[in-house]
């Protein structure tokens, strides 16, 4: 009370307005400054079944946004796999800009064999239900290979992925 801050422990799982959840094992929620806060791994997922994965986390109330930093990893609803050093994620627009991007396509819902594996790479990315921007990005389909560059890859100032016309525009 003294401290204004609400903890739990074990299994704590959080039902947040706008229709996220977080679980961990350890939450603390700030009163008075309206924080909930954990150093511990969590998962935070949202009505569409995308899931985030993160080792640490900060959901300010007040401005509906989820900040993380560290490791960050996505799995969305089409089986997508995006990891991030940071990551910032505004609930009530149902938004996300994330930097040191890295995202591997699934490979049936982009329409090439299991032999590919396409993918993207930026500096940073903007995400909202119907598009994602990257700045300074690489887009490759080819297979990845240790140690080896890919023998073609597309590369921008710019890429713009339209997940409702299912196109890429540099």
């Amino acid at each position: 009370k003294i401290k204004e801050i609400i903890a739990t422990f074990e299994n704590s799982e959080i039902d947040i307005k706008e229709g996220y959840k977080l679980k961990s094992n350890k939450i603390l929620y700030n009163t008075k400054k309206r924080i909930i806060s954990s150093d511990q791994y969590s998962v935070f997922t949202d009505v569409d079944d995308n899931i985030i994965t993160v080792n640490m986390f900060q959901y300010q109330l007040e401005k509906n946004l989820f900040s993380s930093v560290g490791k960050i990893e996505i799995i969305d609803a089409n089986k997508n796999k995006y990891s991030f050093k940071e990551l910032h994620v505004d609930t009530k627009k149902k938004e996300m800009i994330g930097s040191d991007a890295s995202i591997i396509l699934d490979q049936e819902g982009f329409g090439v064999s299991k032999e590919n594996e396409p993918r993207f790479v930026a500096n940073d990315i903007f995400i909202d239900k119907d598009k994602s921007d990257f700045s300074k990005g690489v887009f490759a389909v080819c297979k990845q290979k240790k140690g080896r560059c890919p023998p073609w890859l597309l590369q921008a100032k710019k890429i713009t992925h339209d997940k409702t016309k299912k196109t890429i525009y540099y």
